[in-house]
C-alpha cells in the first residue's frame, strides 16, 4: 500500500514533538520534510536544531528540515519568554545530534520545490500557525492544486480561547495560539482554496494530557521517541497536573491518519484581523456567509487518541 506523503509545518512546541514523532514513525506516512517557524513557541534557530534532533530520534535523520519565518506577517504577538526558553532547551532533555544540516533553501522555497516535484498532491499538517504556509500560497497560488489536504490545529469556535490562560498580559480570551500568533498568515491559508480540516480547541478540549495519560506513558515508553516524551513530561510535570494541557497538535496528527476518531461539522469561517489591545478579538474564528468552507472537528474520542498515539510511538 503506498504511503501518504505529508509535509509538517511546525513551531516545534512540546505538543508538536508528540505530533512529529507520531507521523515519522507511522507505517502509512512518508514525511517529506519539516518546515519551521520561529513565530511561535520556539525561536527559529532552536526550532530547527530540535526538529533535526527529532527526525534523528525517530531513526530518519535525512528527513529534510527547512528554516522559515522568524516573525509573523502581522502584529508581534508571542509566547512568554519563560515558555520559549523551556521549549528551546527541550526542558534539558537531550535529543540526539543529527549529522545532517537543515536544507539550504528557506521554508517557502523548500515547499515550492517539494510540492512542484511531488508526483501526487501532498497532505500538510499545519501545527505552527499560518506564517510559512500562508506566505507560500499567497505568493504561489497555483500550488494549491498540489496540496491534497491541510489538517490544521488552530482556533476556537464555541469554547473560550487559550491565549489569556497562558499569558494574562494579553486581554484576548477568544483566540487560540496558533492563529493568534499570525492571523494574517492563517487568513492567507484560508483564502487559498485548499481543502482544510480544522482541529480547534473545541475538539482538543475533549483530550486532556493529564496524569492518567502520563501513567500510561510511564508504563509504556519502549522506544527512544516515547522515552523522550516521557522525560519531558517528568520535567514539566506541573503542566501535566495543571489541567491546562491538551493534545492539541498530536490530536491533529492522529486525525490526519484516523479521521474516524473525530466528529466534523462543515462551517464557513472568517478570521478577525483587527487588534484592539483593550478588548482584543484578533484571530477569533467567526462563522460568516462569505467565509472559507472548512471541515471542523468539534469532538474527538480521547481513548481512541491515547491508544493510537501510544501504539504509534511504541512501535
Amino acid at each position: 500500500m503506498p504511503k501518504t506523503p505529508v509535509l509538517i509545518d511546525t513551531d516545534v512546541d512540546i505538543d508538536d514533538w508528540m505530533a512529529i514523532l507520531y507521523l515519522l514513525l507511522h507505517p502509512e506516512v512518508e514525511v517529506l520534510g519539516l518546515t519551521i517557524t520561529g513565530a511561535g513557541a520556539s525561536h527559529l534557530s532552536y526550532g530547527v536544531k530540535n526538529a533535526l534532533g527529532l527526525v534523528a530520534l525517530a531513526g530518519k535523520p535525512k528527513t529534510p528540515v527547512a528554516a522559515g519565518a522568524r516573525a509573523p506577517l502581522l502584529y508581534s504577538n508571542c509566547f512568554p519568554s519563560s515558555i520559549r526558553t523551556e521549549i528551546d532547551t527541550t526542558y534539558n532533555v537531550a535529543l540526539p545530534a543529527n549529522p545532517n544540516p537543515p536544507v539550504s533553501e528557506g521554508a517557502v522555497e523548500f515547499l515550492v520545490k517539494t510540492l512542484t516535484d511531488a508526483p501526487e498532491p501532498v497532505t500538510i499538517l499545519a501545527i505552527g500557525g499560518g506564517t510559512n504556509l500562508g506566505t507560500l500560497l499567497h505568493d504561489n497560488p497555483g500550488l494549491a492544486t498540489k496540496i491534497a489536504h491541510v489538517v490544521m490545529m488552530g482556533g476556537a469556535i464555541g469554547v473560550p480561547g487559550n491565549v489569556n490562560v497562558v499569558d494574562p498580559d494579553y486581554s484576548n480570551t477568544v483566540a487560540e495560539w496558533n492563529i493568534f500568533i499570525d492571523p494574517l498568515g492563517a487568513k492567507y491559508l484560508f483564502d487559498a482554496g485548499v481543502k482544510i480540516t480544522l482541529v480547534p480547541l473545541d475538539a482538543s478540549n475533549y483530550v486532556p494530557i493529564n496524569l492518567a495519560f502520563y501513567d500510561r506513558l510511564q508504563q509504556r515508553h519502549t522506544t527512544p521517541a516515547a522515552a523522550f516524551i516521557y522525560q519531558t513530561f517528568i520535567a514539566d510535570i506541573a503542566f501535566v497536573q495543571s489541567g491546562d494541557f491538551f493534545a492539541w497538535d498530536p490530536l491533529a496528527a492522529t486525525i490526519l491518519t484516523n479521521p474516524e476518531i473525530a466528529r466534523f461539522t462543515d462551517m464557513k469561517l472568517s478570521i478577525v484581523q483587527q487588534l484592539d489591545e483593550e478588548h482584543d478579538h484578533s484571530a477569533q474564528l467567526v462563522q460568516t456567509p462569505d467565509g472559507t468552507p472548512v471541515q471542523v472537528a468539534m469532538w474527538a474520542d480521547a481513548n481512541a487518541f491515547y491508544d493510537l498515539w501510544l501504539n504509534g510511538v511504541n512501535v
